[in-house]
Formats: C-alpha cells, structure tokens, sequence
C-alpha cells in the first residue's frame, strides 16, 4: 500500500495501519535557506527527504482554489519603517491600518508580526465584513492536478479551506481582547460578519468541490482561550457541522486544527460531525493527557499528529519520546495518522523523526 492509498485508507476505515505524517516544511526550510541541512539531506529535494524517512506529505499538495475579489474601488497602501510595518486599505466603507513588528537580522526580515490589530469599532469591523463580501473563488484543474501529481504516492492531497470567522477575527482583525469588547458592546456587528464569513465559506467549498480533492483542512486554531464552551457552541459547532455535512455528501473528509490548550472543547468533539482533528497536544505542552483525548474521540474521529513538538528539542530524552510514541500508536492506531503537534521546529532533533520511522516500520510498516 502506498502512503497516498493508506491516507484516504484511514479516513475510510478500511486499514489497521499507521500513517506517518509530519510537517517538516518549517524545520526544511530554515536549514535549507542556513545551509545547516546534514549532510545525508543536502543533495535530497524536499519530497526526497520525506522519502528518505518513509514520512507521507500534509500540504504540499493544497493548490487549485484561487481566490480573488473586487477591489476597483479599494486602495491599498504601504508603509515601512526601521522596525514595524504598516498596511492601509482604503474602502468606500472605510479605513483599516494593521501595525506589524518586524525583527531584522543580518538584512533579511525573520518575522512578521502584528503588534495593533486593524479593527477595535464597530465601524471598523464593518470595512473588514465588506472585504469578506467581496471575496470570490474559482477552481483550477491544472493548478490542482500538477500539485497532486508532484505529491504523487506520498500522500492523498489535503486542502486547506478557511478558519473560521470568529479565530480569524481573533488572528487576523481584531487580537483576542478587542474580538471579546467587540462581542460585548456590539454582538449585531460581530454576528454580521460572521454572517459574511459563512457566505464565504460556502463560495469557497463551491469552488473546492470541483476538484476532486478528497480530505479538506479547516485551520481554526480553535482553544480554550479562542473558543472556550459558550463561545464553541454557539458559533463554532453549528459551522463545523455544516460544513461537514455538505462535504460528506460528495464523499468527502474533512478536520479542524485544534492546537494548544484544548481540554475544554474535547467534550464537543462527536458534536462537530468532524471526519478528524488535527494538532491536539498532550501534557505537559497543553493541559489534555492522552486518555482524555481517547475519550473524547473513541474509535470514530481520526486523530492526527500527538507527538509534541517539545519533544523534539534536544533536552528531551529519545527513549522517553519513543515510548509515549508507541502510547500514542497503541491507544489511537487505527483511527491515528501520526505527526507532530504542530510541527517540529527549526531546532528540533530530525535523529528523532528518523527514529520515529524506525518505530513505525517495525510495528506496522511503514507505506511505500
């Protein structure tokens, strides 16, 4: 069986075996861009490493929806300084300016981040519902069908769709204590946007159900902190159980990223309708432990990842990861495509993704 057939094998129900499945895009990436990869990688393309240690592909595969929007009517400007950044956008409806950190080192911008969120009034928050209405989105086979065949037998490709209205508020609008204020003070503005995010998600699911994409990715970076119960069930849970039936009825699957602290929401799981969930991060990195996240998922929701990223740094001891690896097989196999919670950083040990191959090969085999 090859890792693209035991991919959508898992999601059917129809295997006993493990999937084995990290990101590694970050870790490939830094050491490739520092010249630091070892030397067994350096002469290795980044499908070559992957298929040095036996591991099957997530994303790379997550092309063929472009999106695209009206902007005739909407400027957008630019402003960089020393050590931050600032974007404008320019509506008939209004203005948003998003203030981002920049951290420079040797000449090149290392990270990107924003320091003052765009949108802290109901009048701001109603420029950004105006750009989510212009939003559009159209499939392109050509795009889809190259990406896929690039994947090829490492994996069955999985697209990224959208978060959800409320996180992306949270990541991307307004930071966590302004989404709250604004739900607080102004709940028919809040409500309106979500409104419009659902109208999106639906032109996009338009477009991605032309494709013949089979495993769909919702990157909610739903928590506790972002979506804690009241919050969950009320906007969160009547999403995911909408899109997850409008996608089961073309025989589709689809999960959410649930990263960090998520002990809270596990209760909600079978509610969802999800096919999976992705990034749940056992103790001591987040606050869930292993028997709770098998109680919340039982034998019916693919679990993906559960190794922690922690794990991976140099002062963890291997034996110790391999052992709460095997834990993680025993417990979850075959409803498990094993990967890293979230994923390995620049600084993790690859030695322990190497030996992790070892370990699957030895209980299951790993796909070809």
């Amino acid at each position: 069986m090859t890792r693209k057939e035991l991919n959508l094998a898992i999601f059917e129900g129809t295997t006993d075996k493990v999937l084995w499945q990290p990101r590694l895009e970050t870790w490939i990436g830094h050491h490739r861009a520092n010249g630091t990869l070892p030397e067994r990688y350096k002469d290795l393309d980044y499908f070559g490493i992957y298929d040095a240690l036996g591991a099957s592909v997530r994303y790379a595969a997550s092309a063929g929806i472009e999106g695209y929007s009206d902007l005739t009517d909407v400027e957008h400007k630019a402003e960089q300084h020393e050590d931050h950044y600032i974007a404008i956008t320019k509506t008939p409806s209004g203005e948003l300016r998003t203030v981002y950190r920049d951290i420079w080192e040797d000449g090149k911008l290392k990270n990107r981040r924003i320091a003052d969120f765009p949108a802290k009034t109901p009048q701001e928050l109603r420029v950004v519902t105006d750009l989510v209405e212009r939003q559009q989105f159209k499939a392109n086979q050509e795009t889809f069908k190259n990406a896929a065949d690039a994947v090829g037998h490492r994996a069955e490709p999985t697209m990224f769709l959208s978060s959800s209205g409320f996180t992306e508020l949270i990541k991307n609008h307004c930071g966590l204590i302004h989404t709250y204020y604004l739900l607080y003070d102004h709940q028919s503005a809040v409500e309106e946007y979500l409104e419009a995010c659902d109208r999106r998600d639906d032109r996009l699911i338009d477009a991605a159900l032309q494709l013949p994409c089979k495993i769909f990715n919702l990157g909610d970076h739903a928590t506790n902190e972002f979506t804690p119960p009241p919050i969950l069930k009320r906007y969160l849970l009547p999403r995911w159980q909408r899109i997850s039936d409008r996608l089961h009825k073309h025989g589709r699957f689809v999960h959410s990223h649930w990263d960090g602290n998520s002990v809270t929401m596990l209760p909600y799981l079978l509610e969802t309708r999800l096919d999976g969930v992705e990034a749940l991060t056992p103790e001591p990195m987040a606050d869930m432990t292993l028997e709770q996240i098998k109680d919340a998922v039982q034998d019916k929701i693919v679990v993906l990842d559960l190794i922690r990223a922690i794990d991976f740094l140099p002062n963890f001891p291997m034996a110790e990861m391999l052992e709460f690896t095997k834990r993680v097989i025993d417990m979850f196999a075959p409803k498990l495509i094993l990967g890293i919670s979230d994923e390995i950083s620049q600084v993790g040990e690859i030695e322990k993704v190497e030996a992790i191959s070892e370990l699957v090969d030895k209980v299951c085999g790993l796909a070809d």
